[in-house]
């Protein structure tokens, strides 16, 4: 793995983590085209930090006047809490029992159907966009929740299947977004965990692709973040469907 690699591969992560594209899907694509047959776990690892460190990063004075408001007691940080911990349960315990064969669909074979089943979720979002604002409650929450569990199959994007969820269950486009956001926190924390338990010390590896694949999808993830909410907010959040067909298609036409 040089760093030209873990260049690609952290923009890929930045570019598609938050994008309702799929960002396990495009990495494994991306290793396939690159001829990468692993990406190797602590690289994994720190791209999945950069793209941490951009949401921490970007909604920095939400998360802390959510936190302090918490602290305080006030009542809408405590149900925003306990909101995106029911969101985050389901996939948190199908995750764990289920890692195997989790691990077992990272194949190109299944990337190329789920890439198709994300952008029929995310285009169903456009039927529903006339849905009248409901506020969040544990129901919604909770269904947001079971949708992701989902995501964890390659090709499934995250952003992409909780966002739509929320938008078809009457949240407002930019509330939606947000939660998505923040529910992300947890989820990359958690992936990095359970990553850097499984991992085996390597005796020679450089120091130099780990920065750069850091450094890559930290900023790229940032700047996604902003663009993705100005997309949403204009309410064309189910073109991003388009560009799910295209790339399934384009697997299964020139990829074996």
């Amino acid at each position: 793995m040089d760093w030209i690699q873990a260049l690609i591969l952290g923009i890929v992560q930045g570019l598609t983590e938050f994008l309702p594209v799929s960002s396990s899907g495009h990495l494994v694509l991306a290793q396939h085209i690159l001829g990468v047959d692993e990406a190797g776990v602590l690289l994994e690892v720190i791209l999945h930090m950069g793209t941490l460190a951009a949401i921490l990063v970007y909604f920095f004075d939400d998360l802390k006047q959510l936190l302090l408001e918490f602290i305080k007691g006030e009542k809408d940080a405590k149900n925003s809490v306990l909101f995106l911990i029911i969101a985050t349960l389901p996939a948190v315990c199908v995750g764990l029992v289920l890692q195997d064969t989790i691990e077992s669909t990272f194949t190109i074979a299944i990337v190329k159907w789920m890439f198709m089943i994300t952008g029929l979720v995310v285009g169903g979002t456009y039927f529903f966009k006339n849905q009248p604002n409901r506020e969040m409650v544990l129901m919604i929450a909770f269904c947001i929740g079971l949708a992701q569990i989902f995501a964890l199959l390659p090709g499934i994007s995250r952003s992409g299947i909780t966002i739509s969820v929320a938008l078809i269950m009457g949240i407002q486009h930019q509330k939606a977004a947000k939660f998505a956001f923040f529910m992300a926190i947890p989820v990359l924390l958690g992936a990095g965990l359970l990553q850097v338990i499984s991992f085996e010390p390597q005796i020679n590896f450089s120091s130099t692709p780990l920065i750069v694949g850091f450094i890559s999808s930290a900023i790229t993830g940032y700047l996604v973040i902003s663009w993705l909410l100005d997309v949403i907010s204009r309410g064309k959040f189910y073109l991003f469907s388009l560009y799910c067909f295209v790339v399934s298609i384009l697997a299964f036409t020139f990829i074996s």
